[in-house]
């Protein structure tokens, strides 16, 4: 065992590229997330309309970091950093505080949902950025349809089939396509007293357009592909009130709606988790407006070279919090690491044996490589660089892009014929839920005193 140790916090995209880029260094690295699997979140929409399942966008991160022997993967949640001692305070599944030394710290716990300081809607409108959160959404939406199937009277009926997502950034406006074509392909002729067709979604959005972010021709495309596929674009509205029965809304000009809806769904805005609230404490980093960690140029905390923030829960140059910038910074950070632990400016090809790629940098740059987002079956939209396509051609970029970054060989086939069979014939196998509340239960990080006393099974 090494007497250099290097610590990873979250085994997401940023976590994971930074374990690959330490990978057979002479040094220990531990990589510690509370769930110990590296989900591919971009895709949790599909497996939330029955599209994929959760085993085909989820890997072990043990099996990911098997092979680099240096590498070792701890289940636990990191809820502080004491930076006097270079320790990091985790709970273990059940509640029990065990601690970690570091040399090296690499943080990258990324984000959760934020409700803009209305966290009581989240009981009526669940966010999707877990698989506890994707198959909650699974549940609510195929339970819909079955609630109307048995609705006592039309009103009832409508409330049922009708859908509210709020936020038409790239999940919004993945999942509002989802859930139309879910009911105007998948569903239409599998019930007998209700139409699935008849369903309504509806989408809104405190800017002028969807997808606002892809600027203005693509956002055009996309809110046209949308309209095509029947989902209802209430754009410039601001939500004041989600409850049981639906949500009120108020408008640009002030004037307030209600809409009568049984499924609400939150897909806007994200702040970051309670470590960056600890971290900063610990630190005296600053933090922006949704709570995350303002980093230097090479991604460290300023006054602490031995800590880095990085993917999600970092602020640097107004970076958006996609995919790829957690990639690259979990990269650099990886490759800077092991420069100043070892003088080698090593680094790890992506799922390769480690290699040496020239020097280190010493600022993070970022290269944006685009940004995809999928609509409708052969509906999307891409911008790469100078290049912007909609329709068909947005949609095989989207299919490429996402088959690249898929974790693992196995994932990448199983997700391919997947799709084949739900692209082409318009099957979705993957629509199994539970009746019991998906994400209501007790988190195993948040236990009772009694409860541990009593055993692990009562916790659980």
């Amino acid at each position: 065992m090494s007497e250099r140790q290097v610590v990873i916090v979250g085994g997401g995209f940023g976590g994971l590229f930074a374990a690959r880029a330490l990978a057979g260094g002479p040094f220990d690295v531990t990589l510690v997330d509370r769930t110990a699997q590296h989900v591919f979140q971009p895709l949790l929409y599909q497996c939330a309309t029955g599209i994929l399942s959760e085993g085909q966008i989820t890997a072990p991160l043990r099996r990911l970091v098997q092979r680099h022997r240096n590498v070792e993967c701890i289940c636990a949640e990191v809820v502080d950093v004491d930076v006097a001692r270079k320790r990091v305070i985790c709970l273990r599944p059940l509640g029990e505080p065990i601690e970690l030394r570091y040399d090296k710290l690499i943080v990258a716990a990324g984000v959760t949902q934020s409700y803009f300081g209305h966290d009581e809607f989240a009981q009526w409108a669940p966010g999707m950025k877990t698989i506890s959160d994707a198959l909650m959404i699974r549940r609510r939406v195929f339970g819909a349809f079955e609630m109307a199937e048995t609705a006592a009277d039309a009103a009832e009926l409508r409330r049922w089939l009708t859908f509210a997502l709020v936020g038409a950034g790239p999940t919004g406006v993945e999942l509002a396509g989802q859930i139309r074509e879910l009911a105007t392909k998948t569903l239409r002729s599998e019930y007998r007293r209700v139409n699935p067709e008849d369903a309504r979604v509806l989408l809104f959005d405190g800017g002028p357009s969807p997808l606002a972010a892809f600027g203005r021709r693509l956002s055009g495309k996309a809110a046209e592909e949308l309209q095509a596929l029947g989902v209802e674009l209430h754009m410039d509205t601001m939500v004041t009130s989600v409850d049981s029965s639906g949500l009120l809304v108020q408008d640009n000009q002030g004037k307030q709606h209600r809409y009568q809806a049984a499924t609400v769904l939150w897909t806007a805005g994200v702040e970051a988790v309670p470590l960056a609230a600890a971290l900063a404490g610990a630190t005296g980093a600053e933090q922006d407006k949704a709570g995350r960690i303002v980093v230097q140029d090479d991604l460290t905390i300023r006054g602490h070279p031995d800590i880095s923030v990085i993917g999600d829960m970092m602020s640097l140059r107004k970076l958006p919090g996609v995919a790829e910038v957690a990639m690259q910074s979990g990269m650099y950070a990886g490759r800077r690491v092991r420069h100043e632990l070892t003088g080698q400016p090593g680094g790890a090809a992506v799922g390769g044996r480690p290699r040496l790629t020239g020097p280190a940098k010493r600022q993070f740059r970022y290269y944006d490589l685009g940004s995809a987002a999928y609509i409708s079956r052969g509906r999307a939209v891409m911008s790469a660089g100078p290049v912007k396509v909609g329709g068909f051609a947005g949609w095989l970029g989207w299919l490429f892009v996402h088959i690249a970054f898929l974790t693992g060989f196995r994932n990448r086939v199983g997700a391919i014929l997947t799709w084949w069979v739900a692209f082409s014939r318009d099957i979705r196998r993957e629509r199994a839920y539970t009746t019991r509340q998906v994400g209501k239960v007790s988190d195993i990080y948040h236990v009772r005193p009694e409860e541990l006393s009593r055993g692990p099974d009562s916790a659980r």
